[in-house]
């Protein structure tokens, strides 16, 4: 298989180039459909078309009915077995409808599908699925084959862990569903990082309900949005290979999930590493991104009102769109600007402040008050979490930057209610955020984490994780950014305050305690302004997006954007959180001093 073949798989473009390869783990068609069957973890190229494939004998249209079954898994036994009641090494029982298009297998929804989340049911386990392809093999007996990737959530947390699936169909019929998960980006309850492989009883239920002209329609808009993937190869032929050198940093490759580079035309991907191979659809896959949702919806969501409306919207007091903090003192003078920047005053941390440590009293599953927050399912028992644990630091408001996750999630609910009382009560922050922000930006598809409501409504973003992009979403939202919040002759989001937080010589925002070679790292509304001192002279400050595990998205000058997801089991390691390697790159590639 040539480079470029190579490289196709991966990202999932011209899929049928990409099968010169002869797969020794092959699946058979036979043991889709043999009853106990045993299943191992196979290379990644047993679920895409072998070199023989030929188009699909019929459509796929209908609905898999799944069976919840046990998943064999490496380890064989997890720490967490069980989490909030849940099994973790149970695969969901779950109903997931697919369409073909142009020999793609379509899913009807990209959304998050509960499974896990609801009372119903022993797995811990939600599922998003993204589109795959459907062909056919010789030997396969008059059947055609499925085959997609997917991923399992839990609705309360924000990883992913990848996978892929594979089926059999003919018109009325399936096999039983093989799939294997074999990525992850880091996880937190479930502390296990694992692999797993297995083989689910499956039915066939018509497709009811649906318009299937519109959904064919959004996807196509889809793939005409989409960014354009190439390899790193292909950037070292431009570039020159040495002017790559040290992208990743000091990061343990084996915690780095992706890491790439966007240029403002295309993305140059590095790597998308599982534990099977390259994984294949990596642009259609979803990562989990955790507190980089901050940044990616809280902040866009901040910015879209402030364009919208005015920047007064900065100054508004949380207590006056949240009525369940309006009588808690600790909230009573927190504007949306402070609860952007991490500096409502409220914390459970020590009270020095000289040298400052964001995370001080930020204790995450350690804390009882804060997994009351995070356990919470609704709105409304979020909102009485935090209103039970709201203690006050001396210096009040604006002041000094502390980590809390409960702070983004309250200014997502009084976004909410800012929306509500301008445009009536039955507005919505996240279908705005979809309606006028994503989708003129050519993000079609969003599956993101929200409460859930015990009466079955709509639940509110978490805006403090859960965000589930894929390469491409995350690519666009940074070049929004870099393009100052103008997007297609319209400006979407409030230009200067992008202004304030882009790539510039003076620092901005509070410090966080936090120190690379070149000097601390400072937060401003939901970025992570890191150092950067060029040896061609200039001194920087460059806005990161980041989140658990090594997820990191810095916004470099002249329209770079490093991307890098991982799984480190750390929060503060320095080799985990630092972007020098990548901004020393774009350096090379292009002035920043200039």
């Amino acid at each position: 298989m040539n480079p470029r073949h190579k490289c196709l798989l991966w990202v999932g473009l011209g899929l049928t180039l990409a099968t010169g390869m002869a797969n020794a783990d092959e699946i058979s068609a036979t043991s889709l459909q043999t009853a106990g069957a045993r299943v191992r973890l196979v290379s990644n190229l047993a679920f895409v078309p072998a070199p023989n494939a030929a188009s699909a004998l019929a459509p796929f249209e209908g609905t898999l009915v799944l069976t919840e079954v046990p998943m064999t898994t490496v380890p064989a036994t997890f720490k967490s077995a069980r989490v909030l009641g849940k099994e973790t090494q149970l695969f969901p029982a779950i109903a997931l409808s697919f369409f073909t298009e142009g020999g793609d297998l379509v899913p009807v929804t990209q959304e998050v599908i509960r499974a896990g989340s609801l009372p119903t049911g022993r797995s811990y386990w939600d599922v998003i699925v993204e589109p795959g392809r459907v062909w056919s093999q010789p030997a396969d007996g008059g059947w055609s084959r499925a085959a997609f990737p997917f991923a399992l959530v839990n609705s309360l947390e924000g990883e992913t862990h990848n996978g892929l699936a594979l089926f059999l169909y003919r018109p009325g019929k399936v096999s039983k569903l093989r799939f294997q998960l074999v990525q992850q980006t880091a996880p937190y309850y479930v502390t296990d990082l694992f692999t797993a492989a297995g083989l689910v009883p499956a039915s066939f239920r018509e497709l009811i309900g649906v318009d299937r002209a519109a959904l064919a329609r959004s996807y196509a808009a889809s793939r005409a949005d989409q960014v354009p993937v190439s390899d790193w190869d292909a950037l070292a032929r431009k570039v020159g290979k040495s002017n790559l050198v040290g992208f990743d940093g000091t990061m343990n490759p084996n915690d780095i999930v992706l890491s790439g580079l966007d240029d403002g035309t295309t993305f140059y991907l590095k790597s998308c590493n599982s534990a099977a191979g390259p994984l294949p659809w990596c642009d259609r896959a979803r990562f989990g991104v955790w507190s980089a949702t901050k940044a990616l919806l809280c902040s866009t969501a901040l910015l879209r009102l402030a364009q919208k409306y005015g920047p007064y919207v900065f100054d508004l007091r949380i207590r006056d769109y949240v009525p369940a903090l309006a009588a808690v003192p600790a909230w009573h003078d927190v504007r949306f600007g402070d609860a952007i920047d991490m500096a409502t005053g409220i914390g459970e941390g020590s009270i020095r402040r000289d040298p400052n440590d964001i995370n001080d009293g930020y204790l995450g599953a350690e804390d009882a008050h804060y997994r009351a927050w995070y356990e919470a399912r609704s709105v409304d028992a979020k909102l009485a979490a935090i209103a039970a644990a709201s203690p006050a630091y001396p210096w009040g408001a604006g002041q000094v930057a502390r980590y809390r996750d409960q702070d983004m999630f309250t200014l997502g609910v009084a976004m909410d209610g800012l929306l509500k009382e301008k445009e009536g009560p039955g507005a919505d922050l996240w279908t705005l955020v979809r309606r006028e922000v994503l989708a003129p930006i050519g993000i079609h598809d969003a599956p993101s984490n929200l409460t859930i409501e015990g009466d079955g409504s709509p639940g509110r973003l978490l805006m403090s994780m859960g965000y589930y992009p894929t390469i491409g979403d995350i690519v666009k939202i940074a070049r929004l950014y870099h393009a100052g919040g103008r997007h297609a002759g319209a400006q979407i989001l409030y230009a200067p305050r992008i202004a304030a937080l882009s790539a510039g010589a003076a620092p901005r925002g509070l410090p966080t305690g936090y120190r690379n070679r070149f000097g601390e790292t400072t937060y401003f509304n939901a970025f992570w302004e890191e150092r950067y001192d060029s040896p061609k002279g200039c001194k920087i400050y460059v806005p990161r997006m980041v989140g658990w595990g090594g997820t990191l998205i810095a916004l470099m000058p002249h329209d770079f954007t490093g991307i890098r997801l991982g799984k480190a089991m750390k929060w503060d390691d320095p080799d985990v959180i630092d972007t020098t390697g990548m901004e020393a790159v774009a350096n090379r590639l292009t002035n920043f001093c200039d």
